[in-house]
């Protein structure tokens, strides 16, 4: 089930193959979708699903086997300078930062990126200096790369990517080994960015990261989308989230779990159910404005 959004589409994927070489079977599979602008999108479904086929495809960096990926209604074009030019309006942060980073200190892999656009040295500069405050890596701008922590390369290679300023930023397994404190500092840099006017699709196999997060979600199975839809109303098909056994975001399940009177605000001499909360402190909110109406 694909529901179309209102908003503006940026990418758009039409009935596009992909077929890794020697391969049997079609990693992506007649696979449609659009990607709405503004919006903080989730690409869920389990391991081996076509979540970062579909974001190496997105970019550029794999050539689809059949159908048409546009920019705007604008197809993807496969000649270098095109590649180029297409790039520069989708950024990709792979799930391994070693990847990503090609140079020897924070600084020269920032400038790396800027360099290939054929910017003036002043320009340069003046990016490199913007995204070295933004990201907060002055103090490591001449740190060796292979001295950094995997949080630090993480934030080093997203700042490579921001450089180049990208309408859309592709995200793959953003969260991957790292800690509770990295991935808290990693989202609030996801919502800066995200407030500064970039789209932001983020391919998670943890629902409750995408929960708490997402505007949209996408759930692929098997190469194939199976709904696209607002986040909330692909939460809350329960059905389809447990025959694919993806399981349910905690969040969801607890407030579900208790009793109907928790879940309902008086309105008047009418009854609303409300939405789930998105946060603990959403949560604790709720049960500690429930107690002091007792």
């Amino acid at each position: 089930m694909i529901i179309l959004d209102n908003s503006p589409s940026l990418l758009q994927f039409e009935n596009v193959f992909y077929t890794y070489p020697g391969a049997n079977q079609a990693a992506i599979e007649d696979l449609s979708l659009s990607i709405p602008a503004g919006k903080r999108t989730a690409i869920l479904g389990h391991n081996g699903c076509g979540k970062s086929t579909l974001l190496l495809l997105a970019d550029g960096l794999y050539r689809c086997s059949a159908g048409v990926i546009s920019w705007q209604g604008k197809p993807m074009q496969y000649q270098a300078r095109s590649l180029n030019q297409w790039r520069q309006r989708i950024g990709l942060a792979f799930q391994d930062p070693e990847q990503q980073l090609v140079a020897a200190t924070v600084e020269e892999d920032i400038s790396y990126g800027l360099c290939n656009l054929q910017l003036s040295q002043s320009e340069i500069v003046a990016r490199l200096d913007q995204t070295l405050s933004d990201f907060n890596l002055q103090e490591l701008a001449n740190r060796p790369l292979h001295y950094l922590s995997l949080g630090q390369k993480r934030r080093v290679a997203l700042a490579g990517v921001m450089a180049l300023q990208p309408q859309l930023l592709l995200l793959d397994e953003p969260t991957a080994y790292l800690d509770r404190l990295q991935t808290r500092h990693l989202m609030q840099e996801l919502d800066r960015i995200h407030g500064n006017g970039t789209t932001i699709v983020m391919a998670t196999h943890d629902l409750d990261l995408a929960y708490g997060w997402a505007d949209w979600a996408i759930v692929l199975h098997q190469g194939r989308v199976l709904v696209s839809d607002q986040a909330d109303q692909v939460f809350n098909n329960v059905t389809l989230l447990e025959q694919l056994e993806l399981g349910m975001p905690t969040l969801w399940e607890i407030w579900n779990a208790l009793p109907m009177a928790f879940r309902d605000t008086a309105n008047g001499t009418l009854r609303e159910r409300e939405s789930p909360p998105k946060t603990v402190a959403e949560l604790r909110s709720r049960l500690m404005q429930y107690q002091h109406c007792q």
